[in-house]
């Protein structure tokens, strides 16, 4: 008995993709990485960059109670804030940003609360690989409201502006 010919256009149309179809899907694919990579990449520099001025705020908070607790008496900079996470020698735990650069004392006045510091008031830099380019430094200006500022760079060879 012969195959019924009712069978014949079914397994005819059984061929699957084609390499346009394959290659259309390739090129959309594309597209969508080429635009989502450079979104994420700033993404994450950016939570980087918070991340520093994070550990900024921290420091500063801790040098400022520190200077007004002593009163006239200059306070270091980079000398041991385990509140804010740094070691003795200003490097955070883990080793992903160092502070240095800039004033090595701020000393409050009693009275009025006023700090001053003897000069830019610190940078924090980032030491490890994924965040070496980062670099965030803190200003004081009396004038300022508040009284301090942040001033942000991307690379270390960049000018600083406000953040």
């Amino acid at each position: 008995m012969a195959p019924s010919s009712r069978f014949a256009p079914l397994i005819r149309d059984d061929r699957g993709f084609n390499i346009i179809e394959l290659a259309l899907v390739l090129v959309i694919i594309g597209l969508l990485a080429a635009g989502a990579i450079p979104l994420y990449l700033g993404y994450s520099q950016d939570a980087k960059t918070v991340e520093a001025k994070m550990v900024a705020a921290s420091v500063w908070t801790a040098l400022t109670t520190n200077a007004l607790v002593a009163c006239g008496t200059p306070v270091a900079v980079s000398a041991g804030y385990p509140k804010a996470g740094l070691d003795g020698t200003g490097t955070s735990t883990p080793t992903r940003w160092s502070v240095g650069d800039g004033a090595k004392t701020v000393t409050a006045d009693c009275a009025t609360g006023a700090l001053s510091p003897d000069g830019d008031v610190f940078t924090i830099s980032g030491t490890a690989e994924d965040v070496n380019a980062i670099q965030i430094k803190l200003t004081y200006s009396a004038a300022a409201t508040p009284p301090s500022r942040l001033r942000c760079s991307g690379n270390a060879g960049l000018s600083f502006s406000d953040c």
